[in-house]
């Protein structure tokens, strides 16, 4: 790449966004200028007004873009967040709900349709446990950033001025919810607010063993217009962002001084590698390729896209070929 670029950027306060080497980028002729946001206020932004050159993009969104005719982002498979959700589910105890199954026909009280931790526990819900989200009254908090239409037979009302969702769990006026931060009234210990997997670690480990699946939260995009201008900086930024994720696993590995406040990090890195193996943050098309398969699987269900989509509608055709070969030798 000759000429320079100078680029906009917006990225959560990770650590593998951190390591980025904006220097080694600037020789390479991307000037990236990255700003470190809440997530939500990037995918708002950029949803709304393409705001940013460059940033993370909630995968639920993405989903969405993909469908369409007109989607203003091209991705990449990096993948800045990925979280299991097992531990979001919380019911109250007067409910009659005592185990998964029992969430049928239930009023559920959820922050936003289409947000994607939500889309990942209700489609693991379903497969696991039977789930069926046409037999729920949806109680959402917001409605969702995209223009997006809920499933053929899903209700959904919002929530009145000055509700919230601890309140209305606390108080009975629905049964459960799905919330990826615990609500205050669990937090607050009320005994009749339970998780319905209390050591959720298990129930998350196991899940992975029987599936292979590390939910992927959230990717990287570039606007489809900067993309077209100059589209070799894919190429550029995604291999910065895998150095970037090498030099987070070297530190975490790094046992002189810990690069968190984790006391017990050592242990916590043997065990994640004794569940996940060595590259167990994988970036890529096939080395995701079925944690992808089944998202785009979940977004057809939920109605975030039009049809069930292939993982090569999310990533320009090079991912399937030369650059995911990089990323498979450099992860051996």
């Amino acid at each position: 790449m000759t000429q320079k670029i100078t680029l906009t950027g917006a990225f959560g306060n990770y650590d593998r966004i951190q390591a980025l080497d904006l220097d080694s980028l600037r020789e390479r002729g991307i000037n990236l200028q990255v700003e470190h946001l809440p997530p939500s206020e990037i995918f708002a932004r950029m949803c709304q007004d393409q705001e940013f050159d460059v940033s993370e993009m909630s995968m639920g969104a993405y989903c969405y873009l993909s469908g369409q005719p007109d989607n203003p982002f091209v991705a990449l498979p990096a993948f800045p967040s990925r979280a299991f959700r097992h531990s979001m589910v919380y019911y109250h105890a007067g409910s009659g709900i005592e185990e998964p199954q029992d969430l049928n026909g239930k009023r559920i009280a959820i922050r936003e349709w289409g947000m994607t931790a939500l889309v990942w526990i209700v489609g693991i819900l379903g497969d696991q446990y039977r789930f069926d989200l046409h037999t729920i009254d949806w109680v959402a908090a917001k409605h969702p950033r995209v223009p997006l239409k809920v499933p053929a037979g899903a209700r959904i009302r919002y929530m009145e001025d000055g509700q919230n969702l601890s309140d209305i769990l606390a108080s009975g006026e629905v049964d459960a919810a799905l919330i990826h931060q615990a609500p205050a009234c669990f937090s607050a210990g009320l005994t009749h607010i339970r998780r319905m997997f209390p050591d959720y670690k298990s129930a998350e480990i196991e899940y992975y063993r029987q599936t292979g699946i590390h939910p992927i939260m959230h990717c990287v995009v570039v606007r489809r217009d900067v993309y077209e201008r100059a589209p070799r900086i894919l190429e550029t930024i995604y291999q910065a962002l895998l150095e970037a994720r090498q030099q987070t696993v070297e530190a975490l590995s790094d046992t002189k001084a810990f690069a968190v406040m984790v006391p017990m990090l050592p242990a916590y890195m043997e065990e994640t590698r004794q569940v996940f193996g060595d590259n167990f943050w994988p970036y890529g098309l096939e080395q995701n390729r079925k944690t992808l398969e089944v998202l785009a699987r979940y977004a057809y269900e939920q109605g975030l896209s039009p049809r069930k989509l292939t993982i090569e509608e999310f990533f320009p055709e090079s991912f399937s070929g030369s650059l995911d070969s990089k990323v498979l030798e450099g992860s051996k």
